[in-house]
C-alpha cells in the first residue's frame, strides 16, 4: 500500500461507480481511524455530547488481517516517455522504521542534514551553501546537477522509508544520482557535528515553526495520537531530538 495512493489512479476514474466509493467509504472511515481533537477553552462535556451526535453512527470497523513480510526483491524501474520532456523524475528509498521505533528522530534529523534545494530559489545560493549534498549538486558541471532535490521520510506503524527525489535534465542523471547517493552514503561515516547539530535545528524548526493555527494545532494531534496512541509535548520532542549525536 505504501506505492499507493488513496485516490487512486487516473485510468480508474472513468471505472468508478456509486457501490465503489460506498464499499471504500464503509471500509476506511471508521471510528477506529479517527481522531476527535478539541483545541483552546473548549468544554469537554459539550464536545463529547457534540460527537455523540454527529459521530455516534460511524462503526467501528473490523481489525485488520495479519500479514507476513514478502520476500523482497531488490529492483529497478526505468520508465521513459519522451513526450514528457527533457527533465528526468528520480526517486531513491530505503526501508527504515516505524512511528514508535527509538531510531525513528534519527532518521528525521537524517532527512535534514541533506535537506532540500531548488535552482534559483532560497536566500543561500546552492554553490555557496555549508549543507554538503547541496553544495556539491549546486556546483556539479559549473552549472549544476539538479534542478531540484528533497529527502523525505515516510513512517508507518510496522515500517518506514527514507530516501530522495529529484529532478534533473535529461543529459544530468548520472550526476545527480551520484551526488545524492554519495550524500546518503557520508551518513554513515563521515557526518559531522555541524551538520548533525544542523539538521536538529531545522527540525525543530519544521516541527514548531508554523502558523500556531487552531487547525495545524488539531492536525499535529491528531496525527500524534494516531502514530504514538498520544500526544508528545513540545519539550518531550525536542528532548528527544537534542539527544541525537
Amino acid at each position: 500500500s505504501l506505492g499507493y495512493s488513496a485516490v487512486g489512479p487516473y485510468d480508474g476514474i472513468d471505472a468508478l461507480t456509486t457501490a465503489h466509493l460506498k464499499s471504500y467509504v464503509s471500509a476506511n472511515y471508521t471510528a477506529d481511524k479517527m481522531v476527535l481533537v478539541g483545541t483552546g477553552a473548549v468544554d469537554h462535556g459539550a464536545l463529547v455530547s457534540m460527537a455523540e451526535a454527529k459521530l455516534g453512527s460511524i462503526g467501528a470497523g473490523s481489525s485488520a488481517p495479519a500479514y507476513e513480510a514478502p520476500y523482497f526483491c531488490g529492483a529497478e524501474l526505468i520508465y521513459r516517455n519522451d513526450e514528457m520532456g527533457a527533465t528526468a523524475f528520480i526517486s531513491v528509498g530505503y526501508k527504515t522504521v516505524p512511528w514508535k521505533s527509538g531510531d525513528a528522530v534519527a532518521f528525521m534529523v537524517m532527512q535534514h542534514i541533506i535537506g532540500k534545494y531548488a535552482k534559483g530559489s532560497g536566500l543561500v545560493p546552492g554553490n555557496i551553501s555549508g549543507n554538503r549534498t547541496i553544495n556539491a549538486v549546486a556546483n556539479k558541471m559549473q552549472v549544476g546537477c539538479a534542478d531540484e532535490f528533497e529527502a523525505f521520510n515516510c513512517f508507518y506503524r510496522d515500517t518506514g522509508m527514507f530516501g530522495w527525489y529529484a529532478a534533473c535534465d535529461e543529459v544530468a542523471v548520472e550526476h545527480c544520482i551520484g551526488e545524492l547517493m554519495f550524500g546518503i552514503n557520508l551518513l554513515a561515516f563521515s557526518v559531522t557535528d555541524e551538520e548533525v547539530e544542523r539538521g536538529k535545528r531545522e527540525l525543530i524548526i519544521s516541527l514548531f515553526g508554523g502558523s500556531g493555527s487552531v487547525a495545524d494545532a488539531c492536525a499535529e494531534t491528531g496525527k500524534q495520537i494516531l502514530a504514538y496512541g498520544r500526544e508528545i509535548p513540545a519539550a518531550e520532542m525536542i528532548l528527544r531530538i537534542n539527544a541525537i549525536d
